[in-house]
């Protein structure tokens, strides 16, 4: 009988923990994007030569090779330029992000939500950018006058 007392108790005991994990999980999905993502991105940023201007949106970052924070939340224009050199310049595209799914998983509207207000829900694209600048055509035909 005490078999069955003990049996009985570790099905208990299995329900209750099996109903915590659930709760656990559920909860540590909650905004899991703001969580795991963060509201800015980390972009590698490199340039043959280097020593090349960085600007996003406008705004000076430095020069090359750096890396730099930039907002999850929107879509950005960056350009390299370096003297002497062909201007770069592209786009960085926001995607969502395969861990703002997780909220959609669990049901947790509140949690995607908060991803959407802080942008957490994106990620950049592309992640890293290396570019190998071109000279100008006219610092080539200056080249050959010389």
């Amino acid at each position: 009988m005490t078999d069955n007392i003990d049996n009985k108790t570790k099905r208990g005991i299995m329900k209750h923990l099996v109903y915590l994990a659930a709760f656990v999980l559920a909860a540590g999905l909650n905004s899991c994007a703001t969580f795991i993502n963060s509201t800015t991105q980390e972009i590698e940023i490199k340039s043959t030569p280097e020593n090349a201007s960085i600007t996003i949106d406008g705004k000076k970052f430095g020069l090359t090779p750096q890396i730099v924070n930039i907002d999850r939340g929107r879509n950005h224009v960056l350009k390299i330029e370096l003297d002497g050199y062909e201007p770069y310049e592209t786009q960085l595209t926001r995607k969502i992000s395969f861990w703002f799914w997780g909220n959609a998983l669990n049901g947790f509207i509140p949690g995607m939500t908060i991803d959407m207000f802080t942008g957490s829900m994106y990620n950049l694209f592309p992640e890293n950018i290396s570019v190998e600048l071109q000279k100008t055509k006219e610092d080539d035909s200056n080249r050959r006058r010389r």
